[in-house]
């Protein structure tokens, strides 16, 4: 059984060597993008890590992150096995005990008579002390935004990942077998990863902002991707899992790709692995309706109007209200755009009610233009 550990639960008294050497200042070494910053400094007994990276909007983003070297280190010195296990041995139930429990205590797994990373075991090991908090902050972000919507969560998880250099981990103990993988605080405290590292570490983020099965792995024979469970739009690749559809999620990186954009990596040849966890509870929702920055903040829009543009060849019928109680219908022809004048500076309400499903509320700001279209699959009205 593989057993959680708190933020601050007792450390084993001795200090164990971390076998991840950290190479934060090094990191051009690594494939980086250029305006990322990622620098960590050991104070007062204290991994300080400082990463600005870019969201899904362009921005710049800053994320602080503080972690006990102590306690981090002995964390980190956890996966791993000897590699004596791959040498031959005699097949009895005493040795099959001993190998079981090192690959166990190394969150390693045997499966088809192959040693692999179990990675449901590295996630239940590591998320809550160093990927739940991480989880905070990107709902925070999104909060100033408000935008903490589903889609928007799992963006800017990506980008998180992404922006972290790319780079194959390195082993100082040359006596032990990590598979090629660095878990989610050896990520944090180096300063880069690679994909299968990346991917545990994205997974590790975002089972705290989604329920633990919209996730999977997709397991390719030199690399390894993921994806998340979403309706695909019109040209986004996805997979087909147990009847539902998961967007491919590449976080790699340097590379910026979207959800459900094909990377350099996607074949059609891979192994869907679900996550086997008891899944924690992820953070709330806390915006009552679905709220989005402005589609254009380029175009000048005075303080107390909004425009609303209609990029589709058909009738676009909405309504506005200011407390989400009382509504103004408006119709706005096809291909066509137009400015509404509000009373104040203010958020407001626009409702879109839809003759195939429920009305659908955003929350939109005066003093920005916003695009609608009409999704003909789907024949639903959507914000672009």
């Amino acid at each position: 059984m593989i057993r959680k550990i708190g933020y601050f639960a007792a450390v084993i008294v001795v200090n164990f060597l971390s076998p991840f050497s950290i190479n934060s200042i090094a990191q051009k070494q690594y494939a980086r993008n250029p305006h990322v910053v990622y620098k960590v400094t050991t104070v007062d007994g204290n991994y300080t890590i400082s990463y600005t990276f870019k969201d899904h909007y362009n921005n710049f983003q800053k994320y602080t992150i503080e972690l006990p070297v102590s306690f981090t280190d002995s964390a980190i010195a956890v996966l791993g096995i000897p590699k004596w296990l791959f040498e031959p041995n005699v097949d009895s139930e005493y040795n099959r005990m001993i190998r079981e429990k090192e690959l166990a205590s190394g969150l390693f797994k045997l499966r088809n008579n192959v040693i692999e990373i179990d990675k449901s075991a590295v996630i239940e090991r590591y998320a809550e002390a160093f990927c739940k908090p991480i989880a905070k902050m990107i709902v925070q972000s999104l909060e100033e935004y408000s935008r903490d919507t589903r889609r928007d969560r799992i963006e800017l998880a990506i980008r998180f990942v992404q922006d972290i250099p790319y780079g194959i981990p390195k082993y100082a103990d040359k006596n032990r077998h990590y598979g090629g993988v660095s878990p989610p605080p050896g990520i944090l405290i180096n300063g880069f990863g690679d994909c299968d590292s990346k991917a545990l570490l994205f997974a590790s983020i975002l089972i705290y902002l989604l329920p633990a099965n919209d996730f999977i792995f997709l397991n390719q024979s030199d690399h390894v991707l993921s994806a998340v469970r979403e309706e695909p739009d019109e040209n986004q690749t996805f997979v087909e899992f147990q009847g539902d559809y998961y967007l491919l999620a590449e976080t790699a990186g340097p590379g910026k790709r979207m959800l459900g954009e094909k990377g350099n990596y996607y074949r059609n040849k891979f192994s869907i692995e679900p996550l086997n966890i008891c899944a924690p509870q992820s953070f709330p929702f806390k915006t009552p309706v679905s709220s989005y920055l402005p589609l254009s903040p380029e175009v000048s829009v005075e303080k107390n109007y909004l425009v609303i543009d209609n990029s589709s060849d058909r009738v676009f019928r909405f309504q506005l209200s200011p407390d989400n109680a009382h509504w103004k219908e408006f119709v706005l022809e096809e291909n066509n755009s137009c400015n509404i004048k509000v009373d104040n500076e203010m958020s407001v309400y626009l409702r879109i009610k839809e003759k195939t499903s429920n009305s659908k509320t955003y929350k939109v700001q005066t003093g920005n233009a916003y695009r609608f279209s009409y999704n003909t699959r789907k024949k639903l009205w959507e914000l672009d």
